[in-house]
């Protein structure tokens, strides 16, 4: 009896035994499982994470090769046009913007640019402020670049870095770019009335000698004219390409009286009467004042005067004491800008910032 009851205490643990021994080697089978899913799994999000480190490599290769590329032909259209504008020859033209892109390095190559990469047309500026540009028509002032990186182009593709992971090896872009050299005749108005006497009048001769030196070195030569107002306005230097008589003229100049702004802008339209044919030259006139208009039409009225026979009015006050209102009202008529300045540096500053408006500009 004893005995019976041994083996089957031994018969029960031996099967409890290989139960627990069938339980462990069934955990093992899962748990070797697990760890191959999860060799899988971290397998295929290496791959996923180096194809996105690829591709994020590859983007932010593409965007500065395209970067460099609105630089460089940004460059040969600006040059090409400022030669046309001092020559009026194609060719050198030509020459020029293919020299110039040349000296500027996209994906570490020069940019090499064909003849066929440049049109010549003319743009012209719509009511929404936008240049359009035509090919072909005259008279010319424009110059059109297309800067390439494309197979078929003489600089080649740009080659991409994993370019097998992603499935393509190049990447080819193109861009367009328009400069449009503008000639100009441009009638300053300035304030001579009593409230400019002193460090203010000198000032100002600094503001504009700076204009001045600033058109200099610009490709454009730009015919200046100046007129000057109190209570009563002058003409004091028709329309001429020899700016130093502005310079010279300004500084013989007294301030006194009261200030007619309308007279001022009157004198000047009849120096911009004389200038060159609207078919071939912009017209602008700036006209600065340190005070309040209290003699004579009103200002406005003459702005939307001149407007109508296109000519574009920038307006500068200068000091606290000046009629910003009015004068930023003649501005918006006038299609141009308003600047107001408190110091003989933000004076200077508003003269060169529209100095640098006057010549070849990027359109496109």
């Amino acid at each position: 009896m004893i005995e019976t009851m041994n083996q089957t205490l031994c018969s029960q643990r031996d099967a409890s035994t290989n139960r627990q021994s069938a339980i462990s080697k069934t955990r093992r089978r899962r748990a070797t499982r697990r760890r191959g899913a999860m060799l899988v799994l971290i397998l295929v999000m290496l791959v996923g994470f180096i194809a996105a480190v690829a591709f994020s490599v590859d983007i932010a290769h593409m965007h500065l090769s395209r970067t460099e590329l609105r630089s460089a032909t940004d460059a040969a259209a600006q040059a090409a046009s400022q030669e046309l504008s001092d020559t009026f020859d194609r060719d050198r033209a030509i020459a020029k913007g293919q020299e110039i892109a040349a000296l500027n390095m996209v994906n570490g190559q020069p940019l090499l640019l064909e003849a066929g990469d440049f049109q010549f047309g003319r743009s012209e500026e719509n009511n929404d402020g936008r240049f359009q540009f035509r090919e072909g028509v005259t008279p010319l002032n424009t110059v059109r670049v297309t800067g390439r990186r494309t197979a078929d182009s003489p600089s080649g593709a740009i080659p991409l870095f994993f370019g097998n992971v992603l499935g393509f090896n190049t990447f080819e872009p193109r861009i367009s770019a328009a400069a449009t050299y503008i000639e100009r005749d441009v009638v300053l108005v300035v304030d001579r009335s009593g409230s400019m006497a002193g460090s203010k009048f000198s000032e100002l001769q600094a503001a504009i000698g700076v204009f001045v030196s600033t058109l200099n070195t610009t490709p454009v030569e730009e015919e200046v004219g100046l007129a000057s107002y109190s209570d009563t306005a002058s003409e004091d230097v028709q329309l001429t390409r020899n700016l130093s008589s502005i310079e010279a003229t300004l500084s013989q100049l007294r301030p006194n009286g009261f200030t007619s702004i309308s007279r001022g802008m009157e004198a000047g339209a009849s120096i911009m009467s004389r200038s060159r044919s609207t078919e071939f030259v912009e017209r602008t006139m700036i006209v600065m004042t340190d005070g309040l208009h209290n003699r004579g039409p009103e200002p406005r009225a003459i702005a939307r005067r001149l407007a109508s026979e296109s000519v574009r009015i920038h307006t500068i006050t200068f000091g606290s004491g000046a009629d910003q209102a009015r004068m930023r009202e003649i501005a918006t008529i006038g299609g141009g800008k308003h600047f107001h300045a408190l110091s003989a540096a933000e004076l200077t500053a508003a003269y060169r910032e529209i100095a640098l408006t006057l010549g070849t500009v990027v359109t496109e």
